[in-house]
C-alpha cells in the first residue's frame, strides 16, 4: 500500500528531535482545529500558520502543502483508531457479553469521529479521495485482523474461514453505516449509529451461540 504522505514529493520525514516534533504536533494540531471550524477547502497553509504562530517556513519545512497535512492527520487519527479498536477487544474482553461489547466499541469510534477535531471532514473526505482511502484500507485490513484472532479466542470451535469471512462483514458493515452517519444531521446520525449495532449484534450473535 502506498499513501501521498509516504512520496517524499507530499511528505517529508518527520523529526526526530523533540522540539521539532513539538512544532510538527502543533501544525497538526491547529489544522484540525481549523478543518473543524471551516472546512478542508476553506483552509490555506498562510491560516494554519497565522494560528500557529509560526512561520510559512517552518511549516514547509516538514508539510509541503495543505494536501501533507491531511495525510499526516489521516496517520495520527488511524493509530489512534486501532488504539480505540484493541482497547474493547482484548482477552481480558473475551467473555463480555457480545452485545454490550459491540455496543460499546461502535459508540467509542462514534465518539472519536464526532470529538475529535478535524476526523469528520478527513473521514468524509476519504471518500474521494484515493490517498485517504488507501490509509483506512490498511487501518482496516488491520482491525479485521485483530477482530478474527479475537474472534477465534472467544470460539475456537468456529471454522477459520468463517471466522475470518464474520471478521471481514463485521467491519465493513460497520465502516459503511458509520461513514454514512457522518454526513447526516444530529438526528438521523444518532438513529444510524443505534441500528449499526443492531445490525452487527443480529449478525455476529447467531455465530456464538448467543440469545439476541
Amino acid at each position: 500500500m502506498s499513501s501521498g504522505i509516504d512520496n517524499p514529493e507530499t511528505f517529508r520525514r518527520l523529526p526526530q528531535q523533540a522540539r521539532s516534533r513539538q512544532r510538527v504536533d502543533r501544525i497538526l494540531d491547529v489544522a484540525a482545529q481549523l478543518f473543524e471550524e471551516v472546512g478542508y477547502e476553506a483552509v490555506s497553509t498562510d491560516l494554519i500558520v497565522k494560528r500557529a504562530n509560526i512561520s510559512i517556513g517552518s511549516l514547509y519545512r516538514f508539510f509541503p502543502d495543505k494536501e501533507a497535512i491531511l495525510h499526516a492527520l489521516s496517520e495520527r487519527y488511524a493509530q489512534q483508531m486501532r488504539k480505540l479498536f484493541t482497547a474493547r477487544f482484548n482477552p481480558s474482553t473475551i467473555n463480555y457479553p457480545l452485545a454490550i461489547l459491540l455496543s460499546e466499541a461502535i459508540e467509542d469510534f462514534d465518539k472519536f469521529y464526532t470529538t475529535q477535531p478535524g476526523c469528520r471532514e478527513i473521514m468524509l473526505r476519504s471518500r474521494v479521495s484515493a490517498d485517504l482511502q488507501a490509509v483506512n484500507k490498511r487501518v482496516d485490513h488491520e482491525i479485521v485482523e485483530q477482530l478474527d484472532n479475537f474472534l477465534a479466542l472467544r470460539q475456537p470451535q468456529m471454522n477459520s474461514q468463517q471466522r475470518q469471512l464474520a471478521a471481514l462483514v463485521s467491519v465493513e458493515i460497520a465502516n459503511a453505516l458509520q461513514l454514512l452517519s457522518l454526513s447526516q444531521d444530529e438526528r438521523l446520525r444518532l438513529q444510524l449509529v443505534a441500528e449499526t449495532k443492531q445490525v452487527l449484534i443480529r449478525y455476529l450473535q447467531p455465530l456464538f451461540d448467543e440469545s439476541i
